[in-house]
């Protein structure tokens, strides 16, 4: 299998790829190879969009982006390309190319998993253990005052404390804040079952992951 690495190590750009498409991209045509690659990936092949993620996130004929290297394994992980489904995972894991996010992370482990893959069971297990729940926390104080606003929650959603211990959050819940840190909003309250309700702990939900409603 064309899988890039064993391990990870935290805040660590990892290298990963196929030895044998390396050496085709930097034979004697590698734009060649990259357009011709691309052509296929953008018509849905899901091995020739592992190999632009590859491409991109080694920097094989292309300037190197972690942002498209993500969003194409994300797309051949969702077709079921078992190394995309790993090497997302980790990307995931380390807040490479996306937001960290652990449960997504997680999930795409999990898939690869079913399919027989024991490296990512491994890996699963020691995220599950903790191994890299500090990676990529965000550090937040008690932020600013803004204007009231009214937000859904969208998927992948995480709710963290000040000291940066998040966990999910269900898609489409509302919430609301009257204070931001950066990009973080801190909820104040929160719909349930029961209505809204305010929101006693410390809590804060990244921009990137709600709609605003206002």
């Amino acid at each position: 299998m064309m899988k890039i690495v064993q391990w990870m190590i935290i805040l660590v750009c990892i290298g990963y790829a196929s030895s044998i498409f390396a050496d085709e991209l930097n034979g004697n045509e590698p734009q060649k190879s990259f357009w011709e690659t691309y052509t296929s990936a953008l018509r849905g092949d899901k091995v020739s969009q592992f190999n632009v993620g590859v491409i991109y996130e080694r920097g094989i004929g292309v300037d190197k982006n972690q942002s498209m290297a993500a969003n194409w394994y994300l797309k051949a992980a969702e077709q079921g390309h078992v190394d995309a489904q790993y090497n997302v995972a980790i990307m995931y894991v380390t807040g490479r190319g996306v937001d960290q996010n652990t449960t997504a992370g997680m999930m795409w482990l999990a898939s690869a998993a079913k399919h027989g893959d024991k490296e990512s069971r491994k890996l699963l297990l020691e995220v599950i253990d903790g191994k890299y729940d500090k990676v990529a926390k965000p550090k937040l104080d008690k932020g600013i005052s803004i204007i009231a606003l009214r937000m859904k929650t969208i998927k992948d959603t995480m709710i963290c404390d000040g000291a940066g211990e998040c966990s999910p959050i269900k898609a489409q819940t509302t919430v609301t804040s009257k204070v931001k840190n950066g990009s973080y909003y801190k909820v104040s309250g929160i719909g349930g079952k029961n209505g809204w309700e305010p929101y006693e702990k410390e809590g804060w939900i990244d921009e990137a992951s709600v709609e605003i409603r206002r």
